[in-house]
């Protein structure tokens, strides 16, 4: 029973990443042409957009809201972790089963994490506001996830419902909100770039010789 569940994970996750590549080479060769004259380096800027340019102090959105920040990690390290435990279940069973069992504590954090913001999303009237059913499916679908990963015991009929879950919600990634995990990624690296390439990351005043 658990060769075709893998095999149905293997090819989900196939899926996910040719998608996700396809809508990355075509996102990264739109936008506006940049004309400016380079006047420093692109990669500088790329580190420093992940690096600096995402610590309190210079991202508002984090310095204005710590706690729902910190929130946001939390729920996030948790799902990449229940993510990478289910490919490791397919190619190294050992050490996905072990992720699961050592990484309980955090993954269960995670969930509260990720139902407190359901929550607040769901009472909030400005969030629901501007939230799309995508919205609501995302958080959902990977509060599910996270729930199966805190209940899984490493038995058979455990182990093939949470991979035929990861499987699903693999093939769903590059569909919906949840491509962010890569995109988020992109978004930066460009900005980086382009901020690097004209001399504005990094900024004068933190520069190194």
């Amino acid at each position: 029973m658990l060769i075709p569940v893998k095999l149905f994970v293997a090819l989900s996750l196939l899926w996910a990443v040719a998608a996700l590549g396809v809508q990355v080479l075509a996102a990264w060769g739109g936008g506006r042409e940049d004309y400016s004259s380079r006047a420093g380096s692109s990669a500088r800027g790329i580190a420093y957009s992940f690096t600096v340019a995402m610590t309190p102090r210079h991202k508002e959105s984090v310095s204005r809201h710590p706690v729902k920040f910190a929130v946001g990690v939390v729920m996030h390290i948790g799902v990449m972790l229940s993510l990478l435990a289910a490919v490791l279940l397919v190619v190294w069973p050992t050490a996905g089963s072990a992720a699961l069992s050592h990484g309980r504590p955090l993954i269960a954090t995670s969930l509260v994490a990720g139902l407190y913001l359901l929550v607040r999303r769901t009472l909030s009237r400005d969030l629901r506001e501007m939230s799309a059913p995508d919205d609501y499916i995302a958080i959902v679908a990977t509060c599910g996830l996270l729930v199966l990963a805190c209940v899984y015991t490493g038995d058979a009929g455990s182990e093939t419902v949470y991979l035929i879950y990861a499987g699903l919600l693999f093939a769903y990634l590059p569909l919906g909100k949840l491509r962010h995990a890569v995109f988020f990624f992109v978004a930066r690296a460009n900005h980086g770039r382009r901020l690097g390439r004209r001399g504005v990351y990094p900024p004068a005043t933190v520069r190194t010789a």
